[in-house]
């Protein structure tokens, strides 16, 4: 399952719900105009994230979990892959080593 993908879900449902009730929905607004941007847990601080994900309606006790989900290198190197990440990428926060795959067959001391 794509984690991102439900983030972006949740926040859709949090906006109609909010509309719904007649209540301020501006923050879920900013935020749905950042999740555009597939990359964006991985250029921003922990704290920032948190505050995505809780307006977005995840948990407390479950917020660490999906964060990790969320900056996981398969998430990275499959983000990487598509071309949608750039290794170089000064604003990345959350960043892992591209591996050679020559580097996996060769012989250890």
């Amino acid at each position: 399952m794509d984690e991102f993908k439900v983030i972006v879900v949740m926040n859709e449902a949090m906006l109609k719900l909010l509309k719904d009730k007649n209540s301020n929905y501006e923050e879920n607004l900013k935020i749905k105009k950042i999740l555009e941007d597939e990359t964006i847990f991985f250029k921003i601080d922990k704290l920032e994230a948190y505050k995505i994900l809780q307006n977005v309606g995840v948990r407390q006790e479950n917020l660490e979990s999906v964060y990790k989900k969320l900056i996981s290198p398969n998430m990275f190197y499959d983000l990487l892959n598509k071309g949608k990440l750039n290794i170089n990428d000064d604003n990345l926060v959350v960043k892992y080593n591209k591996y050679n795959p020559e580097d996996l067959f060769k012989k250890r001391n």
